[in-house]
């Protein structure tokens, strides 16, 4: 399935329910047409394709191994069609994931920030409603969304290339849970 397929396939994604509370978000649309392009060159490129800046993110990822067997072992842009079960209904899904370890069970996100700390970029994780995603993708997957992760990419890693200026992030227990009630809102007001 393209991309273009996928956009346009009818199943319910993450950010139609992220959109169902955050309403419009075209006010930010230069930032999130940068982020594409920053996915598209991490993510689909090879490394002697990629601008200085994005040899290096792709240097600071791979400076740890076990993130580097992440980022070696998973598909990329990985599109996946089924269903996810809320409250007892089926319902179909849709979610195309930025990085799909299929044999460990683990999703990753690779989102570029404009967060100092890692404390402002959890909690934009949340403001922005990235945990619905995280929850919706791995109950689409069948995986454990605390094995979900955020790949965090601040300004100062793509002039440093070191793996010390990356954010990590994984949701907590009631963040997950919080995304499943609001997951459960959503398609109660359907």
């Amino acid at each position: 399935m393209t991309r273009e397929q996928y956009i346009k396939h009818p199943a319910t994604s993450a950010s139609r329910i992220k959109r169902f509370y955050t309403g419009d978000i075209s006010y930010a649309q230069t930032a999130l047409d940068a982020g594409a392009a920053f996915h598209y060159q991490l993510l689909e490129q090879p490394f002697v394709n990629m601008p200085p800046p994005v040899q290096n993110v792709y240097t600071a990822i791979n400076e740890l191994p076990l993130l580097a067997q992440l980022f070696i072992n998973s598909e990329k842009e990985y599109i996946k069609l089924g269903s996810v079960n809320v409250d007892g209904v089926e319902r179909e899904a849709k979610g195309m994931f930025d990085l799909c370890w299929l044999s460990e069970g683990i999703i990753a996100d690779v989102k570029t920030t404009s967060a100092n700390t890692i404390q402002a970029f959890a909690h934009d994780m949340i403001k922005h409603l990235n945990h619905v995603q995280a929850v919706w993708y791995s109950s689409l997957m069948g995986f454990d969304p605390a094995l979900f992760f955020y790949i965090g990419i601040p300004p100062k890693v793509k002039q440093t290339g070191r793996f010390t200026d990356l954010y990590l992030y994984r949701h907590k227990p009631e963040e997950i849970e919080h995304a499943k009630q609001l997951i459960s809102k959503y398609f109660k007001s359907l």
